[in-house]
């Protein structure tokens, strides 16, 4: 139940004195590159009460800037055809584009409202239509009545005293920020998972190229053992072990490009192209991969992460929403006035006699509404509790997240180092015991020997150098996407 106060002030002045609140709304516009960035926030989260935090400054999109510094124009080509192409991330720029609709709706109720509408009507009452005070007939002349209102303009503007149109105005700016925040989110994501997947298929390349370089050795060696066949220093069961050797390389050479080929299909898709007109050449790893500048993650990095600012304007929309409730709870005044020109005969409109008009005031209070009001502030801080507890959560996952990433490419490193070393004593081996073999003064089975331990580390190192690359792309994502 709501008490109504209607006050009539025959003041034409009044109803234009209208105040213009401070206050507005973040506008966010489509910037040149495609993606969507948000503009310089007006002062309505202080005109309210709201602590805007980082609300307050823009935020740059750093989330594919990052993916340059391997300086691969195929990979960066890649990537602008997934943010371009991708039907997910349109869904996603589309959600943004309501909620800035949502916030220019939010903005128009700071405006008054004026309406126009004719009235042109006639009217014949009845001969037997009911009276208030008894006539000795029971008929009445029939009457007709007329009405004729041009030009009527019906205007309402409501005051906002206790700016529950401005905490609305916030609540929606809040949500457009945090629906730019998943937008960016997903770009991030998407481009993440693009490279990640790029430099599968290109690990994949490098250890197809170590089997090719392999089978060419082995074949050498098939070669030597047949001519000795020949002449008759070893029996048949060298070349047999040799030929078997190399074809359980070629086995394992097509099982790769199997591989290769579930890759590419799944790149495919991530960069919106039909799989099956859809190509990638033979690449190969990265010379060298980008360097992280820092010994750890410091907290302006993981705060530059969308997903995390995200839950930073969910924050602040819960606590914006509270001032919004307790808004509701107060008064709502608006003036209302209406004037136009009214007569009964057509003839008499246009003189100035016939003009009226209605101004007023309009006070709606709550008085009793079971306690939803009251409940609904308990929502909204309970809502910024969770999401606080949720933030933390999230930022922990962050850390975990990049500083695995900054440990295992220093290990990596160090890693890697070894294998080199590993793999040149391999091949000083293998070639020391080809010249022995040569000579007759070893077997085949010390050869081979060799032979496989040189695949098995140029393969470690291959697969050590593709796993390298996918920390740097982890912690690329993990940071934000650039460092």
């Amino acid at each position: 139940m709501k008490l109504k106060l209607i006050l009539f002030w025959l003041l034409p002045g009044f109803c234009l004195a209208q105040t213009n609140p401070t206050g507005g709304a973040v506008t966010l516009t489509p910037a040149s590159n495609g993606t969507v960035q948000p503009s310089t926030p007006t002062t309505t989260n202080a005109a309210v009460g709201v602590s805007a935090g980082n609300a307050s400054i823009p935020t740059p999109d750093y989330t594919v800037t990052g993916f340059a510094k391997f300086n691969d124009p195929i990979l960066e080509g890649l990537i602008q055809s997934g943010l371009t192409n991708s039907p997910n991330l349109r869904a996603a720029l589309s959600r943004l584009e309501e909620a800035r609709i949502r916030v220019r709706i939010a903005e128009s109720f700071l405006l008054p409202s004026i309406r126009s509408s004719a009235l042109i009507t006639t009217q014949s009452l009845s001969e037997h239509r009911p009276v208030a005070i008894p006539v000795a007939t029971d008929r009445l002349p029939r009457f007709q009545l007329n009405t004729f209102q041009l030009l009527p303009i019906d205007a309402s503007y409501e005051l906002d005293l206790f700016k529950r149109i401005r905490s609305g105005v916030v609540v929606a700016d809040l949500q457009a920020q945090a629906s730019d925040a998943d937008y960016r989110a997903f770009r991030l994501t998407l481009a993440a998972e693009i490279a990640r997947t790029y430099f599968l298929i290109r690990g994949n390349d490098a250890e197809q190229a170590v089997f090719r370089r392999n089978i060419v050795a082995r074949d050498s060696t098939v070669g030597i053992a047949r001519e000795r066949y020949r002449v008759g220093l070893v029996d048949i069961l060298d070349t047999q072990r040799a030929e078997t050797d190399v074809a359980q390389l070629r086995v394992q050479l097509v099982s790769l490009q199997r591989a290769r080929t579930e890759l590419v299909n799944g790149l495919a898709q991530l960069v919106a192209q039909e799989p099956a007109l859809f190509t990638l050449d033979g690449g190969s790893l990265p010379a060298s991969v980008p360097l992280f500048p820092f010994a750890s993650v410091t907290p302006d990095l993981l705060r530059r992460r969308p997903d995390l600012q995200q839950f930073d304007r969910q924050i602040q929309l819960s606590e914006a929403q509270i001032v919004l409730q307790r808004a509701t709870t107060r008064p709502r005044v608006t003036v209302v006035g209406s004037g136009g020109l009214l007569s009964g005969q057509f003839k008499y409109w246009p003189v100035p006699t016939s003009s009226t008009y209605l101004l007023g005031v309009n006070a709606s209070v709550p008085i009793y509404e079971g306690r939803r009001n009251r409940e609904l502030v308990n929502l909204s801080r309970q809502q910024t509790q969770t999401g606080q507890q949720s933030y933390q959560q999230a930022l922990q996952v962050a850390q975990r997240e990049a500083e695995t990433a900054i440990d295992n490419l220093g290990l990596l490193r160090q890693q890697l180092t070894a294998q080199e070393q590993v793999l040149t004593l391999a091949r000083n081996t293998e070639r020391y015991n080809r010249e022995r073999y040569v000579r007759g003064l070893t077997t085949y089975l010390e050869v081979l020997d060799t032979q496989r331990t040189i695949l098995t580390a140029e393969q470690l190192l291959v697969q050590l150098r593709a796993q390298e690359v996918q920390y740097v792309v982890a912690l690329l994502r993990a940071v934000g996407g650039d460092f």
